[in-house]
C-alpha cells in the first residue's frame, strides 16, 4: 500500500509539472528560428519510473494541455485547424501524446539490464524514441488527416499543396531533432535520479 501511494503521489506530482509546462511559458525554450517544448518529458520521465498506467495518463494531461492552448494562447494555424474540424483536431493532438509514453515504454523494456550503462542507455533511447514519436505523430496526423482540406493548410504555411508535405517535414527535422536531445540530457539524470529514491524507500 506504501508504494501504491508512493507511486500515486509521484504520478500527481508529474501531473502537476505537465500541466505547469504546457500552461505557461515555462515549457517552451525559444531557440531562434525554431522553440523547443519541454512536454515530453513528465511523460516519459513517468512511464519509466511509474509504469504504463501513469505514463498514458500523463499522456492524456499533455494533449489536454495542448488542446487547451487553442483557447488560452490561439494561433492563426491552431483557429483554423480548430474551424476546419473540432474532431480531427481532437485526434491530431490527443492520439499521438498518448502512443508516446507506449513506444517509449516497450524501447525501455527492450534495452533496460542489470548494468549502469544499460540502465541508462534505456533511458535515452526511450526518451529519444518518445520525443521523435510526438513529432512524427503529430506532423503525420496532421498530414493526413486534413488532407481533405490541403489547400487551406499549405497557404496557411505559405506553401503549395505540392510541397506542403516536405515544408512538415523540415518542420519535424528542425524542431524534432533538438527537443528529442533535450528529452535525452535531461531524463538520464532525473530518472535515475527517482529510482535511486524509490530503491533506497524500499529498502526501508
Amino acid at each position: 500500500m506504501h508504494s501504491q501511494l508512493r507511486r500515486f503521489v509521484t504520478t500527481a506530482l508529474l501531473v502537476a509539472v505537465c500541466l505547469l509546462l504546457g500552461l505557461t511559458p515555462i515549457g517552451y525554450i525559444p531557440i531562434p528560428p525554431i522553440e523547443i517544448t519541454l512536454l515530453c518529458i513528465p511523460v516519459i520521465i513517468g512511464v519509466m519510473t511509474q509504469g504504463l498506467g501513469a505514463g498514458l495518463v500523463l499522456g492524456f494531461f499533455f494533449g489536454l494541455t495542448s488542446f487547451l492552448q487553442i483557447f488560452i494562447k490561439p494561433t492563426p494555424l491552431s483557429q483554423l485547424l480548430f474551424a476546419l474540424s473540432p474532431f480531427k483536431t481532437v485526434l491530431m493532438i490527443f492520439v499521438p501524446r498518448l502512443i508516446v509514453p507506449v513506444t517509449s515504454w516497450l524501447t525501455h523494456r527492450a534495452i533496460n539490464g542489470d548494468t549502469k550503462l544499460r540502465r541508462n542507455a534505456a533511458v535515452g533511447v526511450g526518451a529519444f524514441v518518445g520525443s521523435i514519436t510526438n513529432t512524427v505523430l503529430f506532423l503525420g496526423a496532421l498530414y493526413l488527416l486534413f488532407l481533405p482540406e490541403i489547400g487551406e493548410l499549405s497557404a496557411a504555411f505559405g506553401t503549395t499543396p505540392e510541397l506542403f508535405g516536405g515544408v512538415l517535414a523540415g518542420i519535424g527535422a528542425i524542431n524534432g531533432l533538438p527537443e528529442a536531445a533535450v528529452a535525452v540530457v535531461l531524463c538520464i539524470p532525473i530518472v535515475a535520479a527517482l529510482n535511486k529514491f524509490n530503491k533506497s524507500k524500499l529498502e526501508r
